[in-house]
């Protein structure tokens, strides 16, 4: 662009290009606007008014941002030409508001509302507080303020009791505005309200991003002004407002429609409505904010800045639940738990869900309490009858579904970290388990109570009884929680001993297995019509991809390859236990119908909607054509690099699916390369277990340690999950060598001996003892 004389008045060199703005056109093309269009006003008002049909030219993107009318001369129109200014031309847009434009011009309001709740908060607290509060604590009261807190949220003392003061590298920054546009230039510290520059000149983002030049300033962390008990010592436990914004709306999208316990309206209520933040609904703020920092991509929060908001906002939620027993802070625990178990399932995440069951035993939400207790504060109780008076009654129907909602997804997450483990008990038992099941999220949302579908535990039969059932009422969510109870009854079976050598125990047996098998099928027919057969309806309707019902056939398929495999991949054989063809096919026909789940999931972009239930699933689904493999003696199926690379997708965001791809590809690494056969393999997983498992008569007896490789622990990550059924006689303390021994014996048929057992490996269907078919075919 030829730069612009010096002549040039104020207001004209200030305007620029804008498409937003309105603009005037002359009703007649002749028109013009005085004397700037004097000079090309030689032409005729005929060849004009063919010229506008021709090309049908609006005005120049100058003229539009001053608001006059344009001549429309070609090259420049006269203004553009006397001044020697670029004159541009767009073309003429469909008449109407662009696709998209109410919703962003919504997404923009609700959000210039909470930034004007935010600041009436911030004066009226600064009134309350009669000027106490100097201008650089710069905490938003939208997100800090609460009536007491007990730690130091920026300052916290680590396991050897020094203080953690923030690393140098945090540097955020905040949006300058200048213009319409967004320019991400300085650190959010120097644009904020605590620098000591002498100016008294604030911004609205000076006043809600959060100021941490004080303690950026001061390295031994220890604010410089004396603060009151109650208060955070730092501003920095929450990123900036519009950024907590931003969190609050991905949990709705990426978390919640898969852990569906909060109402979208009544949480945004609460977060940005126009009253001040309640401690308990910071607290779970704190919660959403550790769990969907890993989908944020703001470019203010460097990788350091979410580490350091993830750390902090975690650390708020465990001392506020660990000091209190309450629905909110569960509410709490279970977003947050999200985060532990999609970190890794390992010690950390067990802990955290042994505390969220105990909770919810303490707080009686497995059942559907008719008759609360209330005591006066003083009069509240510090024995065991506390905890009949601690839960007051929901106040609303989204209360009450809220509180089911959290039951259940505690059961969930409960079912899913017990059955990844083999060995644990689950926390909550099934018997005791008297929720009615949740309701769809809409009816959720409208606040009408409905009747969903209950149970009667019955002892003789092992399996509930409905009570009530209405169908019409259920979604997604509840037919989750009906197929977690039946992989939960699969597991409890699993893991009873049996004796394959005795017929009648081994009858038994099999009758309790086609008892299940028969509750997945009557599960899978009782969806409806639109969602029994997923697969297809992905490729046939693409709006339908729906995050929670890929979640709900993932669920599914692990519950089949958990049930069928005892019977298609077993440990132990005898003449009257032989592995089944027909299950074998049931679970291979599984892990084929995930597949093609997945990949309409990675086609749709939606691996980031999807959480650590999917990732475990496919965990799964790939060990089992590991197992496969094993079994026959075959080389392993190719699909299973496709399940590798799906879970490298979703580790994206959830490291624990990272995990699985990182073991899965060195123990199909070791197998394609010949270092080891998947036979080989799982015997070594077996033996190892085996060996772990023996037991000292008397404390007295000594110990031993033997040292384990990486390679072993990948075989035993893999093949343990299939080793069932269990053996029913108990394991002889005897030397390890005979101990290994006695047990490769019971393995000696996986390499493809035994009467049923065709050349290729596979069972013989003539002899199965199984009879059913598939319901994928």
């Amino acid at each position: 662009m030829t730069a612009r004389p010096d002549s040039v008045p104020e207001e004209e060199a200030n305007s620029g290009f804008s498409h937003d703005e309105g603009e005037q056109e002359p009703d007649v093309l002749g028109a013009s606007s005085g004397e700037e269009s004097a000079p090309n006003n030689t032409s005729a008002a005929t060849p004009r008014k063919r010229k506008r049909v021709k090309y049908q030219k609006t005005s120049c993107e100058l003229c539009k941002a001053r608001k006059v009318k344009c001549d429309r001369a070609e090259p420049a129109c006269s203004w553009c030409a006397r001044h020697n200014r670029t004159c541009v031309y767009l073309e003429r847009q469909k008449p109407g508001s662009r696709i998209g434009f109410s919703l962003e011009l919504e997404a923009k309001v609700n959000r210039i509302d909470a930034l004007l709740q935010a600041l009436g908060r911030r004066v009226e607290d600064h009134i309350a507080g009669d000027h106490l509060a100097s201008v650089s604590s710069g905490l938003s009261p939208a997100i800090g303020n609460h009536a007491s807190s007990q730690i130091d949220a920026f300052r916290h003392p680590d396991a050897n009791g020094s203080v953690i003061s923030p690393a140098p590298g945090l540097a955020g920054q905040t949006p300058s505005s200048q213009g319409r546009g967004t320019v991400y230039s300085e650190p959010f510290w120097q644009t904020g309200e605590g620098q000591e520059t002498g100016s008294d000149r604030t911004s609205v983002q000076a006043l809600l991003n959060l100021s941490v030049s004080e303690s950026f300033n001061n390295p031994s962390g220890i604010p410089s002004h004396p603060k009151e008990p109650s208060s955070i010592s730092s501003g920095t436990d929450l990123p900036p407002h519009d950024i907590v914004y931003t969190l609050v709306d991905l949990y709705f999208k990426h978390c919640n429609t898969w852990c569906p316990i909060l109402d979208r309206k009544t949480t945004f209520g609460a977060f940005f409505g126009s009253t001040s933040l309640a401690e308990a609904d910071r607290v779970l703020l704190h919660a959403i904010v550790a769990t969907t920092l890993r989908f944020c991509k703001d470019p203010r929060l460097s990788p350091e800045m979410k580490a350091h908001y993830h750390a902090v906002s975690k650390h708020t939620v465990q001392i506020y639940a660990m000091e209190r027993v309450s629905v909110e802070a569960l509410r709490a625990l279970v977003i947050l738990c999200l985060d532990e178990l999609g970190t890794s399932n390992g010690p950390r995440g067990w802990n955290l869900l042994a505390l969220i069951a105990q909770n919810v035993r303490q707080l009686d939400l497995c059942e559907e309490s008719s008759v609360f207790l209330s005591a006066d504060a003083e009069d509240m109780p510090q024995t065991g009858s506390m905890r009949r008076v601690v839960n007051a009654p929901p106040d609303s129907w989204i209360e009450d579904e809220g509180r089911r909602r959290l039951c259940w997804m505690v059961y969930l997450l409960d079912r899913y970290a017990t059955i990844a483990t083999t060995t644990f008990d689950f926390m909550l038992e099934d018997s005791k388990m008297q929720r009615c099941l949740p309701c769809s999220y809409d009816l959720f949302s409208r606040n009408v109570p409905v009747e969903t579908r209950s149970w009667s535990w019955s002892p003789e039969h092992g399996a509930p009884t409905h009570m009530v059932n209405r169908p019409e009422n259920l979604g997604s969510f509840s037919y989750h929680c009906e197929i977690l109870r039946i992989l939960s009854r699969v597991h409890d079976f699993l893991k009873v001993p049996i004796d394959v050598t005795s017929s009648p125990e081994m009858a038994r047996w099999r009758n309790r297995y086609r008892i299940l098998d028969r509750a997945l099928d009557n599960w899978l027919q009782s969806l409806p019509s639109e969602y029994s057969k997923i697969s297809a309806l992905c490729h046939s309707d693409p709006a339908s991809r729906v995050a929670n019902w890929f979640m709900l056939h993932s669920a599914f398929v692990t519950s089949v390859v958990r049930l069928h495999s005892s019977a298609a991949y077993p440990t132990i054989r005898s003449n009257i236990f032989v592995p089944s063809h027909y299950a074998m096919q049931r679970c291979l026909s599984a892990v084929q119908s995930l597949g093609d789940i997945a990949q309409d999931v990675l086609d749709a972009n939606g691996l980031d909607l999807l959480g650590p239930p999917f990732a475990f699933s496919l965990w799964v689904a790939a060990r089992l054509l590991l197992v496969h493999a094993a079994t026959v003696e075959c080389p392993v199926d190719p699909r299973v690099d496709f399940f590798i690379e799906t879970l490298q997708h979703v580790g994206r965001y959830w490291e624990v699916a990272d995990n699985y791809a990182k073991i899965l590809a060195r123990v199909v690494q070791r197998g394609r390369q010949g270092d080891m056969t998947f036979t080989a393999m799982r015997k070594s997983a077996h033996d190892l277990v085996t060996l772990t498992s023996t037991t000292r008569r008397s404390g007295a007896e000594p110990t031993s340690t033997q040292a384990t490789s990486l390679s072993e622990l990948d075989y035993l990550d893999v093949f343990d999950f299939f080793n069932y059924p269990k053996v029913a006689q108990p394991v002889i303390t005897i030397p390890n060598s005979q101990t290994n021994l006695i047990h490769s014996q019971a393995l000696k048929a996986m390499g493809g001996a035994g009467e049923n057992i065709r050349n290729n490996g596979m069972p013989d269907p003539e002899s199965d003892w199984l009879g059913f078919a598939s319901p994928f075919s």
